[in-house]
């Protein structure tokens, strides 16, 4: 199957701490300036060029014209990167600086960098703090690695 567009979901982790995006930077929260934070449109493709049943999905925001992106500081850090979600479907090129591999946790997910095995997308337990990477997914007393993927309506 091919996709004409990319897939749409709302995001939400373990605590129901909605995704979204503010000053370029991917945040979670419940509620900012006193309003329920509904969470950002996340558009969603898997990478063809990578092994399929690894699950390898590329994340888009504002109607896919920025994708998320890993780097590298002095650990891997997550970006959002000017680039068209549907080029990186159609390029033959791996993107895996662009790649998160989905593995299912019952009702959640987590995505790991395909870049940097081991490292995960997280949240942390206050509201309105940026979603981060970890490599120690499962320290639930300092992040939270387990997301809701909800279609859009």
């Amino acid at each position: 199957m091919v996709l004409s567009k990319a897939l749409c979901f709302r995001i939400k982790d373990a605590t129901m701490k909605a995704i979204y995006v503010q000053n370029n930077q991917l945040l979670a929260g419940r509620v900012q300036a006193g309003k329920l934070i509904e969470g950002e449109e996340i558009s969603v493709v898997p990478n063809r060029s990578l092994d399929a049943k690894r699950s390898p999905i590329i994340l888009g925001i504002e109607e896919g014209s920025q994708c998320l992106s890993v780097g590298m500081a002095q650990q891997p850090i997550l970006q959002i990167e000017h680039k068209n979600i549907m080029d990186l479907y159609r390029s033959k090129e791996e993107s895996k600086s662009f790649t998160f591999y989905m593995y299912n946790t019952g009702l959640t997910s987590r995505l790991e960098s395909a870049i940097y095995p081991g490292w995960f997308l997280c949240s942390i337990h206050e509201e309105n703090q940026p979603i981060i990477l970890t490599n120690h997914p499962d320290d639930s007393e300092s992040v939270i690695a387990d997301f809701y993927f909800r279609q859009c309506d």
